[in-house]
Parts: C-alpha cells; structure tokens; sequence
C-alpha cells in the first residue's frame, strides 16, 4: 500500500537543477511554462527598494529638469526635483552629486542630507550614510517623520558596521488549520499494484491543526576590503506539531500527519568580483546542510555547497539574481517509511528571480526553480519546474492608530514534476507526472517596530496522471513575528 511518505518528496529544502526532460509531450510542457515565466520576467525592471518605478518619458524628464537647474542653479526646490528624476532613472550616483551641490547653501533644508544618507545606504557606502544621517539629525531644524526616518536608519547602519558584525532575523510562532495535512487522495480510490482499489478509512482525507515554529537568522561581517568581501552566514528552522500526530517512533507505519523539525544552514563569503568595472555584481559561494527529523527521529540529512549571484542595474533600479545548489540527501531506513532509504541520492537545483517596484511601495517579484532530484528507485528519482508571481504592497496603517506601515501580498505559481520510472506497488505501466498549483496571500498588522501579527492563507491543488497523487488541501494560519 502506498505511503504519504513515500508520496511526497521534502518540500523545505526547494532547489533547482538544469534539468533535460525527455519526451516530446515532457518538452512542450516545458516551453509553455519558460514562454509564461520568462514573460512575467521581462516585466520585472526596478529593484525592491527603489522609492517609485521609471515612467517611460524618464529620460525627457530629467533632460528638462536639467536644463531648469541651468536656468536657475540657485533654486534649492529646482535642484531636488532634478536629483530625485536622476534617482528614479536609477542614476544614483548623479543624484547623490546633484543633492551634494545643494548643500553649498548654507541654508540647504536638512532633509537634503537625510536624503543623502538615504542613497549612501542603497550603494552599500554606510560609512557616508552615517556623517550625513548624523548632520541632519544634529539640526534642530529637522522633525517629524522625516527626523524618525533618519534616526531609524542610523541605528541600523549602526548595526550593520559593529564590531561583531551585523545580526538580524524573525522568529514566528504561530497555530495552522489545514483541510488535507496529508495530501491523501481526492477521489476516495487508491491504485495499488495496477488496480483500482477504495481507499483505506486511515488514508481518507481528514483535516487537522497544528502548532509551529520558524526562525531565520542571517550575520555579515565586513571583512573591510576593497571588494566588500563579507562572510554571510544564514540559518533557519522549522518545526511543528500536529493535534493528532502519530506516536513517536519510527517503526510502525503511520497515517497521521507527522511532526517535523527542518533545519539548514549556510556560510561563505560574498563579495564583488569586479568592483570597479561591475560594482554592483556580487557572487557568494558557499556550503551548507540540512537536516529533518520526523516524528523526533531522523529522516534525511544533506551536505553540500552552491553559488549566489546578484546584478542590481542602472544603480539599484533592477535587482536579477541566480542561486545554484548541489547537495548529498541521505534518508534514513525507517520502519514507518516503506523504501525510505531508497531516496537518497544528489539533489541539484537552480533558481532565477527577478524584481521590481510598480508603483510606490508595490513590489512584483517572479522567480522560477529547476529541481533534479537522483535516488536508488527510478520511482523516487524526478525533475520538476517551479515557478511563481508574487504581488507585495505596503500601506498606511487603515484603522489608524499609529502611522506603521501594513503590508499584504499574494502570489501563485504552478510546479510541474516528473519521475523516473514507474512504481510497481502502484502501476508498473505508468511512469508519474505531477501539476501542482499554489496561490496564497499574507497580512501583516505591525504592533511595535519588532513585533508583527501576520494572518495567511494558502490553496494547493495537484492532479496527477495516478490517482494516488491527485488531492488539494487548504490552509489557514495565525501568527506571532519578532523581528530582530
């Protein structure tokens, strides 16, 4: 009988391999989804953090801008005016030297060099971000939120260039309803060594709710050379426990939800290969591991190593980046999982993103994942694309007790997966091809500068050329964010 187990490969540990799908109706399949995603790509051209996106007359903009700041070099507001349309042309450099001409006047508004700060911070240079953040906070004529602002972002250069390096991460805590934590079968039928067979009542589809836990921590240290060498490290975890979870061991079989603690880790030094030809290309190699526990004991282990590769364009305007991985995955022998250790096996992935800010404080981001995953059975062996479009929008607080920033996204994107060979337990005829789909949406309600309340909501649907693995399941979640 067919275990969810042996169903579902680890869905934490997401990759993406260069993948070769044979079989005309495999590469049709494949060309759509490139043709789809490579589109939504295209459309991507500002990067996260850039205050508002190009408008297509730009160009003209800045080119009459200029000629006013001829007309009148002394005009203060003229001259802003002409440094932000340099800004949102992605020309950061002229922006900063437009902004610092201003300050010749010694009545130059102290907000200037908030500003100034502000653009030092994007490029990386903290250390001219600070003397400017400091002068302007040291002017009594600064206030409001403009003066909150710039006090903000000095305590995080502050944290950023201590001795010890920068620290930051989130840690949640929160409780999941799901209608299918299971993934059982949608259509009640199982089909087990070629036939068609009602599936079992301890298989059915049942929903349940669990208690979870995640943390993700990144540290920089600043090796203080020429090419902004860093050693990056990350970690994170994962962790929960379901209502009605099975007993703690690993030998009899189960058909509970399972709980789950995942962790991973990664470290290397992430610098910038051509700093002066291509300043805003940076590359980190690295290694890491991972490791899942199910049920309190183990379940797979991994080791290995990768590549991040990031360009922010025209000065920060468009952000595009590339991670590749290959990593060992070893499965443990358990009496509760049929076959476990037969998914063992390197795991190779490959990820494009993309981003860009629409419209003041609304990001669009796409990425898309190539995942080839090798194992002792062809039936656990797979190559699968994965691609997804998300929507993020910050806004002003609407039940309006404080002036925090709420935010919202929502995101959707299918995964198409293939296997190897075909399982004969369940139909040594059929080799299995998955279509996943995920489409969600999240809500955080910010209470203090660290603490968050974050509600989400998520449908997954998969359907199947074998039954087995056709189901849906819908989520919904509460939670707690720290901030640090």
């Amino acid at each position: 009988m067919p275990n969810f187990y042996r169903m579902a490969e680890p869905c934490h540990f997401r990759g993406v391999s260069a993948v070769i799908y044979g079989g005309l109706k495999k590469m049709l399949r494949l060309r759509l989804m490139a043709t789809v995603f490579a589109g939504g790509i295209s459309l991507l051209g500002g990067h996260a953090f850039a205050q508002q996106a190009p408008t297509p007359n730009i160009t003209a903009q800045v080119n009459d801008a200029f000629r006013e700041v001829l007309r009148d070099p002394s005009n203060l507001q003229v001259g802003q005016a002409y440094a932000r349309l340099l800004v949102e042309s992605g020309n950061f450099e002229g922006g900063i030297a437009a902004l610092e001409r201003l300050l010749l006047d010694p009545a130059a508004d102290p907000a200037i060099r908030v500003e100034l700060g502000v653009l030092y911070y994007r490029v990386g240079s903290y250390g001219m971000a600070e003397s400017y953040l400091r002068a302007a906070v040291a002017d009594s004529r600064l206030s409001g939120q403009v003066r909150a602002d710039a006090e903000k972002l000095l305590r995080d250069i502050e944290r950023r260039t201590a001795p010890g390096g920068l620290l930051a991460g989130s840690v949640m805590v929160g409780l999941r309803v799901q209608t299918n934590p299971t993934a059982a079968a949608e259509s009640g039928r199982l089909i087990s060594n070629g036939v068609s067979i009602p599936l079992p009542a301890l298989q059915g589809e049942e929903s349940d709710f669990d208690a979870l836990l995640t943390a993700n921590v990144n540290h920089e240290w600043d090796l203080g050379t020429q090419n902004s060498a860093t050693l990056v490290s990350t970690g994170s975890l994962f962790a929960n426990h379901y209502q009605h979870a099975a007993d703690y061991d690993a030998e009899t079989p189960k058909y509970n939800p399972q709980d789950l603690v995942a962790l991973s880790a990664t470290t290397g030094i992430r610098f910038k290969p051509a700093p002066v030809d291509a300043p805003d290309l940076t590359v980190r190699p690295y290694v890491g591991g991972a490791e899942i526990l199910l049920n309190g004991q183990q379940y797979m282990a991994a080791a290995g190593g990768g590549v991040d590769v990031d360009y922010r364009l025209g000065g920060g305007s468009t952000l595009v980046g590339a991670t590749y991985d290959i990593r060992r995955t070893f499965f443990e022998e358990r009496g509760d999982i049929s076959e476990s250790g037969a998914q063992s096996g390197f795991e190779q992935y490959l990820q494009l993103r993309a981003t860009q800010e629409v419209a003041p404080l609304q990001v669009v981001g796409a990425d898309v994942t190539l995942r080839d995953h090798h194992a002792g059975r062809g039936y656990f062996a797979f190559q699968s694309v994965e691609g997804r479009l998300t929507y993020a929008a910050r806004y002003t607080n609407p039940v309006g007790w404080d002036d925090r920033l709420w935010g919202n996204s929502l995101y959707a994107g299918p995964t198409l997966r293939y296997y190897d060979g075909a399982d004969p337990s369940v139909d040594r005829t059929v080799t299995r091809e998955d279509v996943e789909w995920r489409i969600g949406a999240t809500q955080v309600m910010p209470l203090t500068e660290a603490l968050s309340v974050m509600l989400a909501v998520e449908y997954t649907t998969s359907d199947s050329n074998l039954t087995n693995y056709t189901y849906d399941n819908l989520m919904g979640m509460t939670s707690i964010v720290w901030n640090f």
